[in-house]
């Protein structure tokens, strides 16, 4: 399995009670689809979890592992990230892109000058930003329509128009 053939879905987060539940940070669109994925596991898919029941309580996920039985069972989890196939989740619309598709793409201004690729996707909570590796310096483009002029993924390229300041 490829690391595009995965997606992020999902961070387990706090123990919730004494029976063996966690919270789920979840990284999809909506709570019916993150519960209507056929797997869960970690980053190389060899750890497997199977998810007796998956609730929204109190506007939070919250599952409950097969095999995890107390909150001593399932802190271990905490922070752990949970991924799924991306096979399973709901084709993309347009100007609509799943992370691990940008990572890697060709970013170039439009005089066609290479600012280099996509290392990474961060989200500090107003947006996401385009990690580039450019001249020698990590630098962060905002991913929104005032930056970002088109993205063709089928040919991993990005035509970019920085705001002043970011690569000079």
């Amino acid at each position: 399995m490829s690391n595009k053939d995965i997606i992020l879905v999902g961070q387990f987060g706090s123990p919730v009670g004494l029976k063996g539940e966690i919270k789920v940070n979840m990284m999809t669109t909506s709570f019916e689809v993150f519960k209507n994925l056929k797997n869960y596991y970690n980053f190389d898919g060899k750890v497997a979890w199977n998810f007796k029941k998956i609730l929204f309580k109190n506007n939070k996920c919250v599952v409950q592992l097969e095999d995890y039985f107390s909150k001593e069972d399932v802190i271990e989890l905490k922070g752990k990230k949970i991924f799924s196939d991306k096979k399973f989740l709901p084709k993309t619309k347009d100007n609509e892109f799943y992370i691990n598709d940008l990572i890697e793409c060709h970013i170039f201004l439009k005089d066609k000058s290479s600012i280099g690729k996509v290392s990474s996707v961060q989200n500090f909570g107003a947006g996401d930003l385009l990690e580039v590796n450019y001249n020698n310096k990590f630098i962060l483009i905002p991913f929104d329509k005032k930056n970002i002029l088109s993205v063709n993924i089928n040919e991993k390229e990005i035509i970019a128009e920085p705001l002043s300041g970011i690569i000079d």
